[in-house]
């Protein structure tokens, strides 16, 4: 056994990650959610618990397009203070540098990307119950998939091979409507054996109101339905989720 295939082992053992299903990897009960790219108060997260939220999702990686690629500085104090309220149905996203970027530094290797993240969770013990692949293009002070479209596939189909080997739960959040402007078709198909994290917003807070499919999905296990916003109930700076089981 190499080390890498130790390192994994290891890591599947002491969190219990294993590969599943879609279907496997769904809450029993619809959840209200919500998902958040910078620290919100401590008072925020105990409120949003006693409030009904049932889940939250977490940036653990950014695109830092400075640095190539960089776990979120926040991110072990936030899912700590997350845990510290009470949330145990805790994912987090990884928002990967794949672009060429402005600042003239080249994105790290998709691998070394892989590793840094695999290292925040064993080196803090933190268990999350999923991990999403955020696929969606930026452009300005950092790019994302503007390789041109055959070659944001290729660089997709690495990322999620990448992601599989890893022994984590992983699913992708996208925009159904972006889609084709990163891929070569709508149809195009990187990870249809995920599950799907779907932007659409229309303030329908049902996850299977989904209609914006894309690359070989025909229905989401969740939906961000209000972007850049707060709750009703205990403020923050966040997105709105519903996650259906």
């Amino acid at each position: 056994m190499n080390f890498s295939t130790l390192f994994l082992s290891s890591l599947a053992l002491c969190f219990g990650f294993v590969t599943a299903s879609p279907a496997l990897l769904r809450p029993r009960s619809d959840l209200r959610g919500f998902d958040v790219s910078e620290p919100p108060s401590k008072y925020f997260w105990t409120c949003a618990l006693n409030a009904g939220y049932g889940k939250t999702v977490i940036r653990m990686y950014q695109q830092a397009c400075g640095s190539g690629g960089k776990v979120d500085k926040n991110f072990v104090a936030t899912y700590n203070a997350a845990v510290a309220a009470g949330f145990t149905n805790i994912d987090a996203y990884v928002f990967p540098c794949t672009g060429t970027q402005p600042t003239g530094v080249a994105c790290k290797p998709v691998q070394t990307q892989i590793n840094e993240i695999l290292d925040v969770l064993l080196a803090n013990n933190i268990i999350v119950q999923n991990v999403w692949f955020d696929v969606e293009p930026t452009s300005g002070e950092c790019n994302a998939w503007n390789l041109g479209r055959a070659a944001n596939f290729a660089l997709a189909e690495e990322w999620v091979a990448a992601m599989k080997a890893t022994g984590l739960q992983w699913g992708v959040y996208a925009n159904g409507n972006q889609w084709a402007d990163m891929f070569p078709s709508r149809s195009s198909d990187i990870a249809s054996d995920l599950p799907l994290w779907a932007v659409q917003e229309d303030y329908v807070t049902e996850a299977s109101t989904v209609t914006t499919f894309m690359g070989g999905w025909t229905e989401a296990y969740a939906k961000q339905y209000k972007l850049d916003t707060k709750t009703p109930e205990c403020g923050g700076s966040l997105d709105l989720d519903s996650f259906i089981g």
